[in-house]
């Protein structure tokens, strides 16, 4: 979960393009920023029985959702097993796994499983269980830590059937000790280590990590990165580099994994997620609601387009719905869902629709392209489908005023149609006038402060 306080990393200029480099008209496009992951954090303690299954709906209807399915807090092992931690009896996680909050994490991850081009990821938040240390993971324990995770992951996969293959299995470990549990970066490498091992030998080796999920992108690539690096299998096995950014700023993240000897993904190029993002969202962690709905939707915009234009491959709005944290020990109300206590029921605010014009037109896998704007309060961010032939801008005007621009896309081989859609303080995805990409260019009038999408399909040959 997020921290609430971060420090100030500089990004790109606030009017910079999506500028790649020209792309050649008959290898068009020819980089590799890949969107791997666009989606939300999701709290598996608002399952109640099935109470969540209309908010889920909700947020699948967004597009090909990650979701980083939080379980919280690390504690599900209540009273120390004094057996070899080499050794899982079944019998005793049985009991622990068919119950309470794990139970609920696994009839979640079962519902997102049942929605088309949905995708699971896994992350422990909070501390650990006292007689393990707590706030930290005491050195003679993370055997025992190992076991927890190994066995979670183990009887989720085997026992209960549910898909998902990537695992973020600590949580802010460079911050207070209660998003997770503190834990450097040579532990943290080391713990990650005996993680894999022991999740081959229980015949998963196809999970991958994701971390180290800091609260402090700084810290992931000045003190984590260069620990894991020193670890091959680690780094083998280490899907997406995961930071945490509520300002904007990635620290340099991509140019640092550029500089490994290994890199992290599937990409061409460096692959790093941002695992929670989002707009300003005062006294959310501690049970009040968001006061600034619109300007904190429009701030996470801004902000998904700053951490774009950084390299992210992915980005995962912190949160999909309110619900209580068990590490804050009060309810958060970041979500994207406003939950009504009373009735049981969510609702929409303006970051749904925020979001829903980011992933709906943006497939998995979608590459990001070239764009150019001639307007200084105008930014965008262009992305191609190769297997749709859909070409989709997400932008937005931060000015008050009505902004006439240029969009260029240099090197787009034909014409295409656009459809346009905007949300603003009054309006929610509506619908607008369409235009056209015509000789790599496109006017368009963008509202005042307001998030825009522009997309379409190209013609086949």
């Amino acid at each position: 979960m997020r921290a609430t306080v971060r420090e100030s990393t500089s990004g790109p200029s606030q009017h910079a393009s999506a500028a790649l480099g020209p792309a050649a008209s008959d290898s068009w496009p020819n980089h590799q920023q890949v969107m791997t992951g666009l989606g939300v954090n999701a709290n598996v303690h608002s399952w109640h029985d099935g109470e969540l299954k209309p908010a889920i709906d909700r947020i699948a209807e967004l597009g090909d959702v990650t979701w980083r399915v939080i379980i919280d807090r690390a504690d599900w092992e209540v009273e120390e097993n004094p057996d070899n931690p080499q050794v899982i009896d079944w019998g005793r996680y049985t009991s622990i796994y068919e119950t309470g909050k794990m139970a609920d994490l696994w009839d979640t991850i079962g519902y997102i499983n049942s929605k088309p081009g949905q995708e699971v990821m896994v992350n422990v938040m909070g501390g650990v269980p006292p007689w393990m240390g707590g706030t930290q993971i005491e050195e003679n324990k993370e055997d025992q830590w190992v076991r927890m995770i190994a066995s979670m992951v183990a009887y989720g996969r085997s026992v209960r059937g549910v898909d998902f293959t990537l695992l973020g299995p600590l949580n802010e470990s460079d911050w207070n000790g209660i998003e997770g549990p503190q834990v450097g970066p040579e532990q943290y490498t080391r713990l990650l280590r005996k993680l894999i091992l022991r999740l081959d030998e229980l015949g998963l080796s196809d999970m991958r990590l994701v971390g180290p999920d800091t609260a402090s992108a700084s810290r992931a690539v000045q003190d984590y990165l260069p620990e894991l690096e020193k670890d091959a299998l680690v780094m083998s096995r280490l899907a997406h580099f995961a930071i945490h950014s509520y300002d904007g700023g990635a620290a340099g993240t991509a140019d640092a994994i550029r500089q490994t000897g290994s890199q992290p993904g599937p990409a061409e190029e460096p692959d790093f997620w941002v695992t929670e993002y989002a707009g300003p969202c005062p006294g959310c962690d501690s049970g009040a609601p968001n006061p600034t709905d619109w300007s904190s939707a429009a701030s996470s915009a801004a902000q998904a387009l700053s951490l774009i234009e950084q390299g992210a491959s992915g980005l995962q709005q912190y949160d999909a719905w309110d619900g209580y944290y068990e590490h804050h020990e009060s309810m958060g109300f970041w979500g994207l869902l406003a939950y009504d206590e009373a009735t049981g029921k969510y609702a929409p605010r303006k970051t749904y629709f925020v979001l829903r014009q980011l992933i709906q037109y943006i497939p998995r896998n979608a590459v990001r392209i070239s764009a150019a704007t001639n307007h200084p309060d105008c930014r965008i961010a262009a992305f191609y489908d190769k297997s749709s032939g859909r070409i989709t801008l997400f932008g937005y005007n931060s000015s008050d005023q009505m902004a006439e621009v240029t969009f260029t896309l240099p090197g787009l081989p034909q014409t295409v149609q656009l459809s346009t859609y905007e949300t603003d303080r009054n309006r929610n995805m509506e619908a607008g006038q369409a235009t056209a990409l015509i000789n790599a260019e496109t006017t368009y009038k963008a509202a005042p402060n307001a998030v825009f999408t522009m997309t379409g399909i190209m013609s086949k040959g």
